[in-house]
């Protein structure tokens, strides 16, 4: 399992094409927290993070989409992963190394991010006047979140050879599950079912995070749905490959 992560960090970092990912990244995160005058954190009047919060997940819905379309599409157009699976590893090794290699990718982006925690500490008036356990409890959320998008992508790439599809199937499915209530709500206008499906959302989710409410159900959904979407890419590893 470590070969796998340690191979997939490696050509991510080694590639221009981790190098352009990055800095799109970053790009679009400054423009829109510090620069856009719609948006940037000057603008906002308090010592918040919440437009940080409230962009990023759909910044790391291009992303993730970005680096998962690959991990296995890839590997099975170019006849590599018989290869791999001629050495002594397993099924489960494989998934594994290439998950925790894309979601260590994810937390080391948001890693990077805690400079802006830091910017509007040293800005607030007066000195430190933030909620310090909203952030912290934002992160929390944010690091699950992109731990269940990573599972996700992850199973498309295993279901297509084709890394377009998979891009494009990875964002519609986080778009519809992180927005998917709203959407609902627009042709519902009783909102019969919109407290139903609410509980299956993203957003739902992460918001009881970036509240700074710390919810045993939200952080167990999240590890549910990384586990499951696990196991249906192992499931179909191993039938694409019998």
């Amino acid at each position: 399992m470590y070969t796998i992560f340690k191979k997939e960090i490696n050509v991510f970092f080694d590639s221009l094409y981790g190098i352009i990912i990055f800095s799109i990244f970053f790009l679009i995160n400054g423009l829109f927290i510090w620069i856009f005058p719609s948006s940037n954190i000057f603008q906002y009047g308090i010592s918040s993070l919440e437009i940080f919060f409230d962009l990023v997940p759909y910044i790391f819905i291009l992303f993730i989409s970005s680096i998962t379309m690959k991990i296995i599409s890839e590997e099975r157009s170019l006849g590599t992963l018989e290869i791999l699976l001629s050495q002594p590893i397993s099924y489960k090794e494989i998934i594994l190394g290439k998950f925790l290699s894309c979601w260590f990718l994810s937390i080391f982006l948001i890693f990077l991010t805690f400079p802006y925690w830091l910017t509007i500490y040293y800005l607030s008036n007066p000195l430190g006047n933030i909620d310090n356990i909203i952030i912290l409890n934002s992160y929390i959320g944010l690091i699950l979140l992109v731990g269940a998008m990573n599972s996700i992508g992850i199973f498309f790439s295993s279901i297509f050879q084709n890394q377009i599809i998979s891009f494009l199937s990875s964002c519609f499915i986080f778009y519809l599950l992180y927005e998917g209530i709203d959407m609902i709500n627009f042709y519902d206008s009783i909102n019969l079912i919109d407290s139903f499906i609410d509980h299956f959302t993203f957003s739902y989710h992460y918001s009881n995070f970036t509240k700074g409410i710390f919810q045993i159900s939200s952080f167990i959904y999240f590890i549910i749905v990384m586990i499951t979407f696990f196991y249906f890419s192992l499931v179909n590893l191993r039938i694409d490959l019998k």
